[in-house]
């Protein structure tokens, strides 16, 4: 209720979506983006909608959303790996391809672009697949990512500090 008009109160609701999208509050995320919306229109605001409904599994109301963060931002392929997934989660292969190609056009080595189109490209029996999928293998995270990190902490204050959620830093002015 203290923020200040417009846009900065529009990023104070986005971020109480995120936090909301977080505890699983879908319906709370589509009210709090509805309100930021009336107040900017913004990509990040449809990408958190779709994320939310996502993770409900919700796709057909989530397409829209994030078809939209993709053409209110075609350079973010963050975007379009959004538009991708939803896509094909619900089955439109055709679509969920063209999605990760626009993408993929930005961010050549996206993991997650990479996964979709490798998943699109199997489903729709193309030969191409096994290629995309050896480059979804290339470039994805390892799979001992987690235990990498918890080496480092036990070997490490500094990274043991980096793990912990709200640590600080102390800044220094330079000479």
């Amino acid at each position: 209720a203290a923020a200040p008009p417009d846009r900065p109160r529009a990023m104070i609701l986005a971020q109480l979506a995120v936090v909301a999208a977080g505890q699983g509050r879908t319906d709370d995320v589509l009210a709090l983006t509805a309100k930021a919306r009336a107040i900017v229109d913004a990509p990040a605001l449809d990408a958190v909608a779709a994320t939310a409904l996502m993770n409900v599994w919700r796709w057909s109301d989530a397409i829209p959303l994030a078809r939209d963060a993709a053409r209110m931002a075609p350079g973010n392929s963050s975007a379009w790996s959004l538009l991708a997934r939803c896509l094909g989660s619900s089955g439109d292969d055709h679509a969920a391809l063209e999605a990760a190609t626009t993408g993929l056009e930005l961010a050549p080595r996206d993991p997650d672009l990479l996964r979709s189109q490798a998943t699109a490209l199997a489903a729709l029996h193309r030969p191409e697949a096994e290629r995309a999928l050896a480059a979804y293998d290339r470039y994805r995270s390892p799979d001992d990512t987690a235990d990498l990190r918890i080496a480092c902490a036990a070997g490490s204050p500094r990274c043991a500090r980096e793990r912990e959620q709200g640590h600080t830093h102390l800044l220094h002015p330079m000479p």
